[in-house]
């Protein structure tokens, strides 16, 4: 509150902002394109931010994946970094790769990468995904919004936000991988027929991801 007070209306520094939730797909690859394995954004509606952070950089210790974002060197992985110090979490998962180096494929961030790292060839993840025919994010939140729906105690919102950006973020990153010939088109459409069928298949626990399935 404090720290808001003195900002007004402008974006905080990375080190004050805290973590309300974290969004992943895990999935893995097989012959005939990319399989999804799990998909949620756990939140602080039901653990501490401590307990969230902790789980999540467990889980990259245990997988040792590469990680794709839209955004994250800039953004979301130097705030978990800063978050997971302050609450004292001990994370060598995030050191056990290149996470933190932008020129290793370790931790691919497709805002930087797609536009060369110019600032004049980024785009948003909406307008990408609009440009490639995607549904993109959803209307009645946007990124701005987080800190208001927050306070608004609307923390599935956001949690369910999270999950249509992390969806967002497969689809271009497979269009990616088509493009640069790691997917045949074959594969492609397998690994996009694979996420729809997911999306399907939880519907029920899942409902506002059903736009990003056309």
């Amino acid at each position: 509150d404090e720290v808001r007070a003195e900002l007004g209306d402008k974006f905080p520094k990375h080190i004050y902002h805290s973590i309300i939730c974290i969004g992943a797909l895990v999935a893995h690859q097989e012959n005939d394109g990319w399989r999804v394995d799990v998909l949620g954004a756990p939140s602080v509606a039901k653990r501490s931010e401590k307990e969230l952070i902790a789980s999540f950089v467990d889980r990259i210790a245990e997988l040792k994946p590469q990680l794709v974002t839209f955004n994250g060197s800039s953004f979301d992985l130097p705030v978990l970094r800063y978050r997971a110090m302050v609450n004292g979490i001990s994370a060598p998962g995030l050191a056990s790769r290149a996470y933190f180096n932008r020129y290793t494929e370790d931790a691919v961030d497709l805002c930087d990468v797609l536009a060369s790292f110019s600032p004049q060839g980024k785009a948003t993840l909406h307008e990408l995904s609009r440009v490639m025919g995607l549904p993109g994010k959803p209307s009645g939140i946007h990124g701005g919004e987080v800190e208001k729906y927050y306070r608004e105690g609307k923390i599935r919102e956001i949690a369910d936000y999270c999950e249509s950006d992390v969806v967002n973020t497969y689809r271009v990153w497979l269009r990616y991988e088509l493009f640069r010939g790691r997917l045949t088109d074959a594969a492609f459409q397998a690994s996009e027929a694979n996420l729809v069928e997911y999306i399907r298949s939880h519907a029920n626990s899942k409902p506002h991801l059903a736009s990003l399935t056309r």
